[in-house]
């Protein structure tokens, strides 16, 4: 009877994990990166200040900001399976300043891009172990201003995946962590080259199951 009772309550548990991510139900959710690599990335968000000190005991600071935010809608075209697209949009500001300049050289950016995802849950309970795959295809501007002024737009291609933990809040919602790794590629249109771009980083974001009554 005790072997019993165990097995149903581990059959109840996995029952309503798999209700949250069956067949026909939708996901939106939002979310963004923190980068863990050497380069920030131009799709993390990120504050930094950053002294350097230059001959002749002259030294100059750089203080920047990237805000970065990822919604995403999909819908689970399969138990645990789901599909759909995700939008990466961004904001940036920077301000450089050298001891002996008398003005600032001043930059800001933006970013929009958007791509298809795919993403597996395996149900255990209230932690939810998953796997994404996504790619993303874009433009970033960039004006700089000051002693010295440019404008650039950049195209780029982004192709990432991770793993991740989906912690359950209820029924229909959960907190996500996924270590994430993308890699971009990454075109000037004013210059003739290409730059790629590899980051690694902990996404974090808020993920809402909707639709069939769980």
């Amino acid at each position: 009877m005790k072997k019993l009772n165990i097995l149903c309550f581990f059959l109840l548990i996995s029952f309503s994990t798999l209700a949250q991510t069956e067949k026909g139900r939708f996901l939106i959710g939002a979310g963004t990166n923190l980068g863990l690599s050497e380069s920030s990335g131009m799709m993390n968000l990120s504050f930094s200040r950053q002294k350097t000190f230059i001959d002749d005991g002259l030294s100059g600071q750089t203080n920047s900001n990237n805000i970065f935010i990822a919604p995403k809608a999909g819908y689970f075209i399969f138990d645990n399976l789901v599909a759909g697209l995700d939008l990466a949009l961004g904001s940036g500001r920077g301000t450089s300043t050298i001891d002996a300049a008398s003005q600032n050289l001043d930059s800001k950016s933006s970013l929009f891009s958007v791509g298809p995802f795919v993403r597996y849950y395996f149900p255990s309970g209230k932690v939810l172990p998953f796997v994404e795959a996504n790619s993303l295809f874009g433009n970033r501007n960039i004006e700089i201003s000051g002693f010295t002024s440019s404008e650039n737009r950049q195209n780029f291609t982004a192709i990432g995946g991770g793993l991740g933990l989906a912690f359950l809040l209820g029924k229909r919602s959960s907190i996500d962590l996924v270590l994430n790794y993308t890699s971009n590629s990454i075109n000037t249109e004013s210059e003739d080259y290409t730059d790629r771009e590899n980051t690694l980083g902990i996404k974090i974001g808020f993920t809402m199951f909707l639709g069939r009554q769980p």
